[in-house]
């Protein structure tokens, strides 16, 4: 059963916040609690969808494993974030692997109770429309922060993308505080930690973001954005 606080955090996000209550609470009625243990997996690449999930606590790695063998990172999924949906709706395999940074704990609706909801409350589809449509578009973003952008334009263009992904909603010119290694963030961008060690040092000179052990605070978000655009 949930509990106060991680009703709260799931409930945070923009989308689940957005949802109308009487369908926010079909959907939190569903919801089983899974612990994890860091570095467990909650589900691997081709494996069949089983659940629509929420982080209640900690945080979990979306990755895939390139020929090299080396780790591919494409998100990290903080607390308020949903996800797992699309292999509910297409009935294909997961296409990527979801392994937990540290010690989590997932909202899980088993696809079963998922169904009966939409079921009972076809009304929800728009409401999942838009939120497939939001992962849409930052496929296209991670597109773009590939194709010939300056390594700088793909850097800031990541931290903008992460802060969304931690299903935060602040408004535009408060902190946030981003838990992330340099050497994840390199791997996103395809580049190497001490590429990305100047690249966030300039950008912490510039008074935009503060450097702290295996975390990146982002001072003031609109200006971050307001740069970004600049260089477009």
């Amino acid at each position: 059963m949930l509990n106060q606080q991680y009703t709260s955090v799931l409930t945070s996000s923009i989308w689940f916040s957005s949802l109308p209550e009487n369908l926010q609470s079909a959907l939190l009625d569903k919801v089983r609690i899974r612990h994890l243990k860091a570095g467990q997996q909650l589900h691997a690449k081709g494996e069949e969808g089983i659940g629509f999930y929420g982080v209640c606590e900690g945080r979990l790695r979306v990755v895939n494993i390139g020929e090299n063998g080396k780790e591919m990172l494409f998100a990290l999924l903080g607390p308020g974030t949903w996800f797992g949906e699309i292999s509910l709706f297409d009935d294909l395999p997961r296409t990527h692997n979801s392994v937990c940074e540290i010690d989590t704990v997932i909202a899980v609706i088993p696809k079963v109770a998922f169904n009966a909801v939409l079921k009972a409350h076809p009304e929800l589809y728009p409401h999942f429309a838009r939120l497939l449509c939001s992962r849409v578009r930052s496929a296209f973003q991670f597109i773009d922060s590939s194709a010939g952008l300056n390594l700088q334009h793909q850097l800031i263009k990541r931290l903008l993308m992460l802060t969304t992904s931690y299903g935060q909603h602040l408004p535009q010119d408060s902190a946030i505080t981003l838990t992330l290694s340099q050497e994840s963030l390199a791997q996103m961008i395809n580049s190497s930690r001490q590429t990305v060690n100047q690249l966030l040092g300039d950008l912490q000179n510039q008074g935009l973001l503060h450097l702290h052990y295996g975390k990146i605070t982002i001072s003031r978000p609109s200006a971050l954005f307001a740069l970004l655009k600049d260089k477009e």
